[in-house]
């Protein structure tokens, strides 16, 4: 899994509308269908699940634009890194001139080795956000609303998925039992849905802000630590539906504890 941020000089006539993760989403297919056409019609069937997550297409100084994308498997990897070593990105929009590239490798023990257990959270939703309900629910039904649940279990999915096993089966079902439980619970939020239009149709999701703290009833330290670790992840991959059209951009942040909570975990461990 690699984060790769391109800043871009675009073609002069270039004007992005409307929702500019669609911006994103669509220049990264076209560089994909430049590069291996069958990388692009594959996907397009919706047999496999998109393995890349985009940010909006954002500006920067001197008609600079910025296209941050992850991706998720070496064959998509391999393919925008090809067409970076051109030295420009060839999209139906026009050619865009690479003018600087970052990268960041995305190392499942690197993401473990700095995490701990978690107390007090906040999540920023800074992008439209949804989730998909638990099971096969028919009706094609979304929810937009911060459901501790969906959001982490939908980011340990990812990171079984791509990154390889956090843990064994047996752990992996706890977990999610754990979580569907109410092992984190929301203290707070402020969200409203946004509707994003997306040609004939439209797409719903919710921005704001959610508090969330674990349930001192089902206290369970190694499942805070992962909440940590899939939370870090999440901000680099987005969470939800739609992170490959720039859905789900979050931002983290963990709140220092107190020192009654400290004594209060120390009495855990000791009990």
């Amino acid at each position: 899994m690699l984060r790769i941020t391109m800043h871009l000089l675009p073609p002069p006539d270039f004007r992005p509308r409307g929702f500019r993760g669609f911006a994103s989403y669509s220049m990264v297919m076209d560089v994909l269908e430049s590069v291996d056409p069958d990388l692009v019609r594959i996907r397009r069937t919706g047999r496999i699940q998109t393995d890349f997550s985009v940010r909006p297409l954002r500006s920067e100084g001197e008609g600079v634009v910025v296209l941050d994308v992850t991706t998720f498997t070496e064959e998509t990897t391999l393919a925008l890194s090809s067409a970076i070593l051109r030295g420009e990105l060839e999209t139906r929009a026009g050619r865009f001139e690479i003018h600087r590239v970052e990268t960041l490798e995305v190392n499942p023990r690197v993401l473990l080795a700095g995490s701990g257990p978690v107390g007090k959270f906040s999540v920023r939703f800074i992008t439209p956000t949804f989730f998909r309900p638990r099971g096969s629910v028919r009706g094609g039904i979304y929810i937009p609303l911060p459901l501790p649940d969906r959001m982490l279990i939908n980011l340990h999915k990812t990171w079984n998925r791509f990154l390889g096993p956090m843990e064994d089966d047996l752990e992996r079902e706890e977990f999610h039992r754990w979580l569907e439980s109410w092992g984190i619970v929301v203290s707070g939020l402020r969200v409203e849905t946004r509707k994003v239009n997306d040609g004939d149709k439209y797409e719903v999701g919710f921005v704001g802000w959610a508090n969330f703290s674990p349930n001192p009833a089902y206290y369970d330290r190694s499942f805070l630590r992962k909440v940590d670790a899939l939370l870090r992840l999440g901000e680099i991959v987005n969470v939800g539906g739609m992170r490959s059209k720039g859905f789900g951009v979050i931002s983290y942040r963990r709140h220092e504890r107190t020192g009654g909570e400290r004594a209060a975990e120390a009495v855990r461990e000791a009990g």
